[in-house]
C-alpha cells in the first residue's frame, strides 16, 4: 500500500502539464546554412547533410534569435513576415505554424518595441 502511494505521490509532478502561453509573433528573417561535417558524410555525402536554421522573431515585446539543427526535409522553411504563435519554455522557444509544434533553441532574447497585441 505505501508503494503504491508514493507511486501515485511522485507520478503527479510528472503529469503536470505546463500551459505556456502563446503569443503572436511576426519573422523578421530567416537563414539555413549546411553544416560541414566530414565525420557525419562519410562516404561522399551518402548521409543526409545537417542543416542550421535560424529565425529572428518579433513578438511585440520581445525579439528572439532561435536556431534548429536537422535535415534539408525537416527545417521550418519560414520567410520574411510569416505570422506564427511562440510560447517560451525554458531556454526553448515553442513555434506554432499550420497547426504543427517545433521547439527551437533560445540563443538570444531582447526587449521589443511594444507589447504583442
Amino acid at each position: 500500500m505505501r508503494l503504491l502511494l508514493l507511486l501515485v505521490v511522485l507520478a503527479v509532478p510528472a503529469d503536470a502539464k505546463k500551459d505556456l502561453k502563446w503569443v503572436p509573433a511576426v519573422v523578421e528573417s530567416s537563414s539555413s546554412q549546411r553544416v560541414h561535417s566530414s565525420a557525419s558524410e562519410p562516404y561522399g555525402g551518402a548521409t543526409p547533410s545537417t542543416v542550421r536554421e535560424s529565425l529572428y522573431l518579433d513578438a511585440g515585446a520581445w525579439l528572439y534569435h532561435v536556431t534548429q539543427y536537422g535535415t534539408a526535409g525537416h527545417t521550418l522553411h519560414l520567410r520574411e513576415g510569416a505570422r506564427v504563435e511562440v510560447a517560451e519554455d525554458g531556454k526553448q522557444l515553442v513555434i506554432r505554424v499550420n497547426g504543427k509544434q517545433h521547439k527551437l533553441h533560445i540563443e538570444e532574447r531582447s526587449r521589443g518595441k511594444s507589447p504583442a497585441k
